[in-house]
């Protein structure tokens, strides 16, 4: 019942989301939908555009979650291309005076700088709420086990968080896991995520990265993440 309850309050905030930003556009018809279309129309137009463009977004922060920088950056760049493109072939199929190479670019430089502005939004409130989403991620752990934490490591759809006193799974996303812990450690892995205090040595072993942490266990760190790292 609890991992039901969980997994309902896991889709409130996005549901939330395309509520708002349906009616939003609904009402207000930008991108000349607003003389093209009725309320209905536009309500079932932004609709489903905002519904592909959120699940999207969440995927995408997902991804990115795995990656370093530059990894992120590719990711999110699909993510506009992909949005842009699916934009642009159904205001062509819907609007005859839409079409072409210089509608592509306007469009898609539209998403590119909402998506920049939302992250910059995000970057400025992220001081604010970061102590409140540590605190959040650690309720999430027997009272017992709640000490300073040493590492994660990602098994199916649960992840194996290891503390000071201990460790225990947790019915989580790794990528949902890292973003409330952003300022306490890094990934490493795409399966591992370490506390950069609980990191006791570093060592080369058969070419490849090693970090031994604080509870004698061999994190591995991966190409990807190396420069991070």
């Amino acid at each position: 019942m609890q991992l039901a309850l969980r997994e309902i309050s896991r889709h409130r905030v996005p549901l939330m989301i395309w509520v708002v930003v349906t009616a939003l556009t609904a009402v207000a018809g930008p991108f000349g939908t607003l003389d093209a279309m009725g309320l209905g129309g536009r309500a079932l137009y932004w609709g489903g555009v905002s519904a592909v463009s959120i699940a999207l977004s969440f995927s995408a922060q997902a991804l990115a979650g795995r990656y370093a920088m530059m990894g992120r950056i590719g990711v999110w760049t699909g993510f506009v291309l992909m949005i842009g493109g699916l934009s642009h072939l159904i205001n062509t199929v819907l609007f005859n005076s839409w079409g072409g190479w210089a509608d592509w670019a306007y469009l898609t430089g539209t998403v590119w700088l909402v998506t920049i502005s939302v992250y910059l939004i995000v970057a400025l409130l992220t001081p604010g709420v970061s102590k409140k989403n540590q605190d959040t991620f650690m309720r999430r752990l027997p009272i017992e086990l709640r000490g300073p934490l040493v590492r994660i490591e990602a098994q199916d759809h649960y992840l194996n968080v290891v503390t000071a006193r201990g460790s225990t799974l947790i019915l989580m996303r790794l990528g949902d896991a890292i973003s409330e812990l952003s300022d306490k450690g890094l990934q490493v892995h795409r399966s591992h995520w370490i506390a950069e205090q609980a990191v006791a040595k570093y060592r080369r072993e058969g070419g490849r990265d090693v970090l031994v942490m604080a509870d004698g266990e061999d994190m591995p760190v991966s190409r990807s993440f190396r420069k991070a790292a």
